[in-house]
């Protein structure tokens, strides 16, 4: 049984006990309520009368007096004879009892008697039939037993139109999942809009998923179609270079001449594989970090020691701005391969003459770190996705054959990252770019 018939069920079998208690509650008040309210009615009319009522010197007046109203019978006794009004046919004789209300079985049915003693020797006695309870018990089952049955109808419909309307969504989120199942199309989506109520956030909720999972699964096609595409090409050489050697083994000049070639395309490869698999640690949350306490200063003067020499085959000046002794506690290989990554990031994209200014400082907490250069700048358009992986927003524009295949500025973000810090870009078009990311200072 599906939860819609369940809740259906459910709903209609509580109906019917609410209605049926409700039934049950309404025949034992019924009878009850009935009999006061005749009893209160009858002592209201006989206390009315005594007002119309005068007494003097032994006589009595009758000031226009109504001895019959609203089904209540009333009459005035003297001395224990009927001197005014009258008793309704069929009412037994019975003795006068002052302020009680007496109940009375006459020939033609119950009746309630109330007596009200006036001056002595007077009394007002007034007389009301009692309803017949056992009809109205059995009027009201008759009712009952035809009404009943409606109400638990008209509630199971009621309650299967709004569990059926509460459910669409639900039905919607099914029909779409199988259709992506069945097609392998993430970009369908339930389309419910937002709402307060669970099943359309759910739904909401379920659109947002598809979002993500479709963002991931093109992210992953891109990642392995640029991963592909970048290891053929030293592969094609590889293989090239290696076949052209072979034809040649009679001139050594030619053969060191290929191996060079494959020497440096086998150390491209290396390197973007090594870069991968950084990377799909991350992905992963395995990237293993080795923290330990170093002056992050004397780390960027090492850095760029180890890029004097390609700067300078650029006629690219490298300077430091850093105070001393700031300390970081941090994986210090990896954020060296950060720093390296920034500063050749920042020489490929450079002019000849120019220059690149690493800057380090303290900031609130944080050791910033930021690599400025006068090079070619970025395009407001690419500005969103310079830490996208594999992506140069122009790679004909770079003035260094050596530039690698996109990846540096990713794994500068995730390296950052992993150090719970942060990443940020400034770049003017034509003027010169600043890349900058914030880690941690250390506590100790």
């Amino acid at each position: 049984m599906t939860i819609k018939k369940k809740i259906v069920v459910w709903y209609t079998i509580w109906m019917a006990l609410l209605v049926a208690i409700t039934a049950i509650a309404l025949f034992s008040g019924s009878g009850i309520l009935l009999r006061r309210e005749i009893v209160e009615d009858l002592e209201e009319a006989v206390h009315d009368a005594l007002g119309d009522i005068g007494y003097s010197d032994g006589r009595i007046w009758l000031d226009g007096m109504e001895f019959y109203d609203d089904g209540i019978y009333l009459s005035i006794w003297r001395d224990g004879e009927l001197y005014a009004g009258r008793l309704p046919e069929g009412v037994p004789p019975a003795a006068f009892d002052d302020g009680a209300v007496q109940k009375l079985s006459g020939a033609e049915g119950e009746w309630y008697v109330f007596d009200l003693s006036a001056w002595g020797d007077i009394m007002i006695r007034g007389a009301a039939r009692s309803y017949d309870l056992g009809a109205f018990a059995s009027s009201m089952q008759i009712m009952t037993l035809l009404i009943l049955p409606m109400i638990v109808l008209l509630a199971a419909f009621g309650g299967w139109l709004i569990v059926r309307r509460s459910f669409m969504p639900a039905d919607r989120v099914i029909a779409t999942a199988g259709d992506i199942a069945e097609s392998n199309d993430l970009s369908k989506r339930i389309g419910l809009g937002e709402g307060s109520d669970e099943i359309l956030q759910m739904a909401t909720a379920f659109d947002i998923m598809l979002t993500r999972i479709e963002e991931a699964f093109e992210k992953e096609k891109q990642f392995t179609s640029d991963a592909s595409h970048e290891l053929r090409t030293p592969i094609s050489v590889i293989m090239a270079e290696t076949e052209y050697a072979s034809g040649h083994t009679d001139d050594p000049k030619k053969m060191q001449e290929a191996l060079d070639v494959i020497s440096r395309q086998a150390g491209k490869m290396s390197r973007l594989v090594s870069e991968l698999l950084l990377l799909a640690r991350s992905d992963k949350g395995t990237l293993q970090l080795h923290p330990e306490r170093f002056d992050i200063s004397e780390l960027g003067e090492m850095v760029l020691s180890t890029m004097e020499d390609r700067a300078a085959a650029k006629d690219i000046s490298l300077s430091l701005k850093a105070p001393e002794g700031l300390f970081v506690s941090a994986d210090q290989d990896m954020i060296m391969r950060a720093m390296i990554n920034l500063v050749s990031n920042a020489i490929s994209y450079g002019h000849a003459g120019g220059w690149t200014i690493m800057r380090i400082a303290s900031d609130g907490g944080y050791a910033t770190v930021s690599v400025e250069d006068n090079g070619i700048g970025i395009a407001p358009e690419h500005m969103g996705r310079v830490w996208d992986r594999f992506y140069q927003a122009d790679p004909s524009r770079t003035t260094d054959s050596s530039s690698g295949a996109g990846l540096g500025l990713s794994i500068v973000r995730e390296i950052v990252e992993a150090h719970h810090g942060r990443v940020t870009v400034e770049s003017i078009e034509g003027q010169g770019s600043t890349f900058s990311f914030a880690i941690p200072l250390s506590s100790g």
